[in-house]
């Protein structure tokens, strides 16, 4: 194999979008209150937010309306370091200040069985910058690597909910979820890259374009006493429409360089599920545990096969496995008008560091998941909350996620493996999120 062949994009296959947040590509929490209690409280009530979020059996725990608005500013630390037999390098992504925002709507007569929401909710995104890197052979200008990854993803949830109290202790509830994602990536790995004379050149997907998915999500609250509640929720996975993007041919030894060339991916999102309890021991403490189940096998471009087809030159999938998250928080009512906040979240990764398959087909997600560096596993949050007077709120949440990595061998689009390599992804997350609630 000649060098063009051995390093020309050696981590095409890396920059499939991600979401490096939390539980995968998932947030760990929704505004101010729920990331501050660790993204728990699926059995606890605690503002229009985490109801739309969480559990729409909520909706009917709050009395009047309720309109709540929230965002969350957050900074990314993303570095890779590479290896190729004595070769080493490392390179940290640019990073800007991301904004998360997030609206939700609730109505519940309290002397009326039924509750109705509405919410905009941002419930992912994620900003990939690395740079062209001349010493990283991960990102080595094209063709001999892969050049700058520039990868960028939001998606949006946009439920309509509904709940109904059955019986003084029984409450359900449900909601159609539209999800709107926005998407770019450059270049786009999984294609077949525009090859002349044995050299690859992988078009880019650099625009942000539109996709529209949708899904449902049903709930449960069971009061078993007044100072203690179980909840459940499943959300179904949700399937997006198919992404496109008008591109052109990359590669100037072709004949065709510069002509049109249309492009399209499949990314859609995991069902989950989630059951918890909800406590009130006293008047002055409330606290909310969890456990979410996130089913990623067999969703498209994220769960379904990772790896490399080293036939046709292209990323297969990132492959991710199915994970737990555990979540836990505290709030306590220090005077009337304020509350503070405390939770930690766990959440196993979904990378796969192992890498098994034939020559033709090889998998292992710790080298394809570059663009959705979900190495993280641990939250820290808290936060407060200000009652201004009797109708309106301020809430202010922080979290920080500590610096993880995973590793695992560098995989080439033409032999798959690389021998004697290793690549290592890292990040970590400090966040801050503000929320006005009001209610009337």
């Amino acid at each position: 194999m000649n060098r063009s062949r051995l390093l020309v994009l050696l981590v095409g296959l890396t920059l499939l979008p991600g979401m490096a947040r939390a539980q995968g590509h998932l947030l760990h929490g929704i505004g101010a209150v729920n990331s501050a209690m660790g993204g728990a409280g699926v059995a606890l009530e605690e503002e229009s937010l985490n109801a739309l979020h969480e559990n729409p059996a909520l909706l009917v725990k709050t009395e009047g309306n309720q309109i709540s608005f929230a965002s969350e500013f957050f900074k990314p630390g993303l570095r890779v370091d590479s290896r190729v037999g004595t070769r080493t390098a490392s390179t940290d992504a640019t990073e800007q200040l991301g904004v998360i925002p997030a609206f939700g709507w609730i109505a519940h007569d309290p002397s009326g069985k039924m509750g109705m929401g509405f919410g905009l909710l941002g419930v992912a995104g994620f900003r990939t910058d690395y740079p062209q890197d001349s010493g990283n052979v991960l990102l080595v200008p094209q063709p001999e690597g892969f050049g700058r990854v520039a990868t960028d993803l939001t998606i949006t949830k946009i439920p309509v909910a509904f709940a109904l109290q059955v019986n003084p202790k029984l409450a359900l509830g449900a909601s159609i979820n539209a999800y709107r994602g926005m998407l770019a990536i450059s270049p786009l790995p999984v294609v077949i890259p525009d090859v002349v004379n044995g050299v690859g050149i992988l078009p880019a997907a650099a625009n942000q374009v539109a996709s529209w998915g949708f899904g449902l999500q049903l709930g449960m609250l069971y009061d078993m006493s007044p100072m203690a509640s179980i909840g459940a929720s499943i959300t179904t996975k949700q399937k997006f429409q198919q992404y496109h993007w008008n591109s052109t041919n990359a590669n100037p030894l072709s004949a065709s360089y510069g002509a049109a060339r249309p492009l399209t991916f499949n990314l859609d999102g995991p069902a989950t599920v989630t059951v918890g309890v909800g406590l009130k021991p006293n008047p002055k403490m409330r606290m909310a545990i969890d456990a979410r189940y996130v089913k990623y096998e067999g969703v498209a471009g994220i769960g379904d096969v990772g790896g490399v087809d080293v036939v046709n030159h292209r990323l297969i999938g990132i492959g991710w496995r199915n994970i737990w998250a555990g979540m836990a928080g505290i709030q306590y009512q220090a005077t009337p008008a304020l509350a503070v906040r405390a939770g930690f979240n766990y959440a196993q990764t979904p990378i796969r560091q192992d890498v098994t398959g034939a020559a033709a087909l090889t998998t292992g997600s710790a080298v394809t998941s570059m663009g959705t560096p979900a190495t993280f596993q641990k939250h820290f949050t808290a936060g407060l909350g200000m009652m201004m007077n009797p109708h309106m709120g301020f809430d202010m949440g922080f979290y920080i996620v500590p610096r993880e990595t995973v590793s695992g061998p560098i995989l080439s689009l033409y032999q798959g493996v690389i021998p004697n390599s290793q690549i290592d992804m890292s990040n970590k997350i400090t966040s801050m999120q503000i929320a006005l609630n009001f209610k009337f």
